[in-house]
């Protein structure tokens, strides 16, 4: 708390003269100068206490706060004064202000570099940067897809049976088409071929006028004239190089009979000959499908057993996962005979325990009884043993 002042002088407005005291507002603060009552002439700041703080510019030293400890570290140990402004000093003009500690490097981002030209030059200016960037991408590289090797295999079943088809219907293209018999009336069955008559009719070949006639000294004795001899006449040509010679006398009917005599005819299957062939391979696929189809080899079926055998055997022959390791299971049969055993020596033993004489003071009797009881147990303990399902034997080794 600051000392009372006798004599407060009345203020009003910026300023106020009076005689004996002068006040002088400024800024917020109060600056008296006056005459305290001992007569002492005075100046500095008001010692009244306020809520008003008094001018920076005034008086600074009241507005210097001691260095921090990382300043004083550092060897700046000088008070740092509050600066009047916003802004922060020059560090070269005012050092104290800041650490002496050199200052770390910028930390700068990869994408510092795209960020500074994109707020040089601007989006717009990245975007008309054409020149050798290509407006089609490269459209992507397709992965070669997986192999389905079922579908191809289908495939390549379904054009192996489209060949098959094409070549069955080639061959069946290929045999002659049965021809089809005509309708005939039924009255004219019993009437003959006019066409068959004459084709079987044979007809000797007419004679020329003019080889009736007689020839020289056909009539002429024995003793006559000597017969020269027969010049060689002209080749004779077959009938039918004569009727092409002729030309205009060709007999085409004659010429055709003697061909479709001589010609063998050829003949197509008829519809019933067709019929009864289909009907037999109908009859044998049918036999095939009911006997052979679909059945198995003999040999597959005796192999077949044959594995059956050999994996029995081998089961068989296995040893037991449940068996204890140097150990054997002891056959049914024996385990069986051991237990009837051990029963009928159990009974004997007890009926010789009961003929004992029930007073055993003797040293004698005692001893039997005991021994008795001992055998007991052990032939208690074999029964439970071998009436289990499974008893399992050391094997030596």
């Amino acid at each position: 708390m600051s000392e009372p002042v006798e004599a407060w002088p009345r203020v009003s407005g910026d300023m106020c003269v009076s005689d004996c005291h002068c006040v002088i507002l400024n800024l917020g603060s109060l600056h008296y100068t006056g005459q305290q009552p001992g007569g002492t002439m005075c100046e500095g700041p008001s010692r009244i206490s306020g809520p008003i703080p008094p001018d920076p510019t005034l008086f600074p030293e009241f507005y210097r706060r001691p260095a921090s400890a990382r300043g004083r570290l550092e060897g700046n140990d000088l008070k740092l004064t509050f600066l009047s402004g916003p802004l922060a000093p020059d560090p070269s003009l005012h050092p104290g202000c800041y650490s002496a500690r050199p200052p770390p490097p910028p930390r700068v981002h990869p994408n510092a570099m795209h960020i500074l030209e994109r707020g040089q030059r601007g989006v717009v200016g990245n975007l008309l940067q054409l020149e050798g960037v290509s407006l089609h991408p490269d459209p992507p590289k397709h992965k070669k897809e997986p192999r389905d090797h079922g579908k191809e295999n289908v495939r390549r079943l379904r054009e192996i049976q489209r060949r098959c088809r094409e070549r069955e219907a080639e061959k069946e293209g290929a045999r002659p088409v049965p021809v089809k018999a005509l309708w005939r009336s039924p009255k004219y069955e019993a009437v003959p071929s006019k066409v068959m008559t004459q084709l079987q009719e044979t007809t000797p070949p007419k004679r020329s006028e003019c080889q009736n006639f007689l020839k020289a000294h056909s009539r002429c004795g024995s003793a006559g004239a000597p017969r020269r001899s027969p010049s060689p006449g002209p080749p004779t040509l077959d009938a039918d190089a004569e009727m092409q010679v002729r030309g205009r006398a060709v007999d085409f009917v004659r010429h055709n009979a003697r061909a479709a005599t001589q010609a063998c005819l050829r003949r197509s299957r008829s519809l019933q000959a067709l019929n009864q062939t289909l009907e037999q391979q109908r009859k044998e696929r049918e036999e095939y499908d009911s006997h052979q189809r679909g059945h198995v080899p003999q040999y597959l079926q005796e192999r077949k057993e044959k594995w059956r055998r050999e994996a029995e055997e081998r089961r068989r022959n296995a040893p037991d996962p449940s068996v204890p390791l140097g150990h054997t299971q002891l056959p049914e049969k024996e385990r069986q005979e051991t237990l009837d055993s051990l029963k009928q020596t159990q009974r004997s033993l007890v009926k010789e325990l009961l003929s004992l004489p029930v007073r055993a003071d003797t040293l004698s009797v005692q001893t039997r009884r005991t021994e008795l009881d001992r055998k007991l147990s052990e032939v208690e303990e074999a029964i439970k043993i071998f009436s289990r399902p499974k008893v399992y034997i050391r094997v030596d080794t």
